[in-house]
C-alpha cells in the first residue's frame, strides 16, 4: 500500500483517516521530498500543521520564509 515507504503517519480529517509520510519544519525538505514520491505517487501533494491542525499551505510557507528570514 506504500510502496516500501517509511515514516508513515495518519490524520484524520471529515471521518477519513489521510495517510503522509515524511515531516519536517522546513518547507524546501519537504518539497524535495515530494518530488522524490511523485514516481510512486503521481498525486502526491504537500500539507501543512500548525499545534495539530492543518493550515493553508499558502499560509505555512508564508511564515517558513517569515521564520527563515528572521535568523
Amino acid at each position: 500500500q506504500f510502496k516500501g515507504e517509511t515514516n508513515i503517519d495518519n490524520y484524520q480529517e471529515d471521518n477519513m483517516f489521510k495517510y503522509t509520510i515524511g515531516a519536517s519544519a522546513d518547507y524546501n525538505e519537504i518539497y524535495r521530498l515530494r518530488k522524490t514520491l511523485l514516481g510512486k505517487f503521481p498525486e502526491a501533494f504537500i500539507v501543512a500543521f500548525k499545534d495539530g491542525n492543518r493550515m493553508n499551505i499558502n499560509q505555512a510557507i508564508a511564515e517558513f520564509k517569515s521564520n527563515r528570514n528572521k535568523k
